[in-house]
């Protein structure tokens, strides 16, 4: 009785706490893009997201560990998201190189989340975009050895992917939806026949 008596007690403030730290991670985000990553402090943050100071350490106990939890976060999203679209992909190979291109098709909340994020963590500690370039690493494993392509191939998926991502994080002159579609088509075409792209990549060597 004791313990199956004490899951519906604790179960309401598990999910506080989630919205509460969830609630924190939004407040930063808002106000590094609001305000630049100069104006994140724990003290705006708490504000912001309507806790006090006692109660924003409970979740985050520095500002290191705040960014490391948005990275995290937004990273996680962008994993799930690109698992969701390379799952409705019919593919014999390839399926998360053209999820991956799919992706940025479109520019996205998701992604733009992202990119304030690692921003964020590179402007304060090199060091806490570890656990991005770890997710990075899986992704571009993924791409070479689960995917069925070979690493030219994978590569030139996440080229085309992230290049595109950073010329809308930085306006780069940027190209038009029509240019931009044409692109990640071409990309896409050449990874769902992958022996025409195998004999296009060796008449270039």
């Amino acid at each position: 009785m004791g313990q199956a008596g004490e899951r519906p007690r604790n179960q309401p403030v598990q999910e506080r706490a989630v919205l509460t730290r969830d609630r924190i991670l939004q407040a930063a985000t808002e106000v590094i893009i609001q305000e630049g990553v100069s104006s994140l402090t724990l003290d705006k943050v708490a504000a912001r997201a309507g806790v006090s100071k006692g109660g924003f350490l409970y979740h985050f106990g520095s500002k290191d560990a705040l960014i490391v939890g948005l990275l995290n976060q937004v990273m996680g999203v962008l994993d799930h998201e690109l698992n969701v679209l390379a799952d409705g992909i019919e593919a014999s190979q390839g399926a998360f190189a053209l999820a991956y291109l799919d992706y940025v098709r479109e520019p996205t909340k998701a992604a733009t989340d992202t990119a304030v994020s690692i921003l964020a963590a590179a402007a304060v500690d090199d060091d806490l975009l570890d656990s991005t370039r770890a997710t990075f690493r899986r992704w571009q494993d993924r791409l070479c050895h689960d995917d069925g392509l070979d690493e030219v191939g994978a590569l030139l998926a996440r080229i085309v992917g992230d290049g595109l991502w950073l010329i809308d994080l930085f306006g780069l002159a940027p190209p038009t939806g029509e240019e931009r579609s044409k692109v990640i088509d071409l990309v896409s075409s050449l990874i769902s026949d992958h022996g025409a792209a195998r004999d296009l990549i060796g008449s270039a060597e």
